[in-house]
């Protein structure tokens, strides 16, 4: 699991998602690759990071504007906290094993990376989650890789590594042609599949979680102008102390592609105007402005 498809993800992929995906295809005009032309090229000169495009936190997406209208700074929470150690710690496990490393200790890198320095929330609880994760990815990776040698026992080390921990991770790319940040973060290619992941903490689903594989899909096709016609958004929590994990699998045609060029250029449009959108009728219990607003 995590970038791993399972046996039915692997069967949906390969029986439903690949024919759909051949045969409605999509539109020219919205391939990534076609930037300099409209509806694709930004029409307000602002550049946002992915995460403020797509995300859906705020009803009336203020905190967009005090991001980066008013420039203030969000406040660390559990759930912030959380998020971006599991993001760090699935980065670092499947850098370790794309080098073969599968014995690297975990609390050696968790130390220097000094969390406590900053972070709110309950940072035990975090680390033991994080320690889980990190464990998780470097055995199925071992276990992969170990498949790979016994099935090709005559071909190189590297070549076993690159097929069976086959995720560039946290990839970075430039967002510019498409409105977007210069300095955009990939979770995962899987570059065997031809899918762009997203992970997500947390279990619960919404439909908006797809435009974030959307829009990178978009500009992964900006910059290196090969098709992503499908995307998958990785959902991990914990549960009893259990790790959990599940995916949503999805072809980016048409109407993702086009609800995401909508959302990007409504929030440029905000930005560019300098217009505060207003506050909500009541704010998310973890937002990082909930200070600021209170509602």
């Amino acid at each position: 699991m995590v970038y791993y498809l399972n046996e039915i993800e692997s069967k949906n992929l390969l029986k439903n998602l690949r024919p759909l995906t051949r045969k409605v295809g999509v539109s020219e005009d919205l391939r990534g690759w076609n930037w300099n032309r409209t509806p694709l090229s930004p029409y307000r000169p602002v550049l946002l990071p992915m995460y403020l495009i797509c995300s859906n936190y705020c009803p009336t997406s203020r905190d967009l504007y005090l991001k980066r209208v008013e420039k203030r700074r969000g406040e660390w929470n559990h759930p912030l906290s959380l998020g971006k150690v599991i993001h760090d710690t699935v980065a670092r496990a499947y850098t370790l094993a794309r080098e073969g490393e599968f014995d690297v200790p975990f609390d050696d890198w968790y130390r220097m990376q000094r969390y406590e320095d900053y972070m709110k929330g309950n940072l035990p609880l975090i680390q033991t989650y994080a320690r889980m994760v990190y464990d998780y990815i470097l055995s199925q990776a071992r276990s992969q890789f170990n498949v790979a040698m016994s099935s090709h026992p005559f071909s190189a080390k590297r070549d076993m590594l690159l097929a069976s921990v086959p995720f560039l991770v946290e990839h970075t790319i430039n967002g510019e042609l498409l409105g977007c940040s210069s300095v955009l973060s990939i979770d995962c290619y899987d570059y065997l599949h031809n899918i762009i992941f997203d992970l997500k903490v947390g279990g619960n689903r919404d439909e908006t979680h797809r435009l974030q594989p959307a829009g990178y899909a978009l500009v992964f096709e900006s910059i290196y102008e090969i098709p992503v016609d499908i995307g998958g958004t990785v959902y991990l929590w914990f549960q009893n102390n259990q790790l959990i994990a599940r995916k949503d699998l999805f072809p980016i045609g048409d109407h993702l592609r086009s609800w995401w060029l909508e959302m990007r250029d409504r929030r440029a449009e905000l930005v560019h105007e300098e217009r505060d959108p207003g506050m909500p009728a009541e704010c998310p219990p973890s937002c990082i402005y909930r200070s600021v607003c209170g509602v």
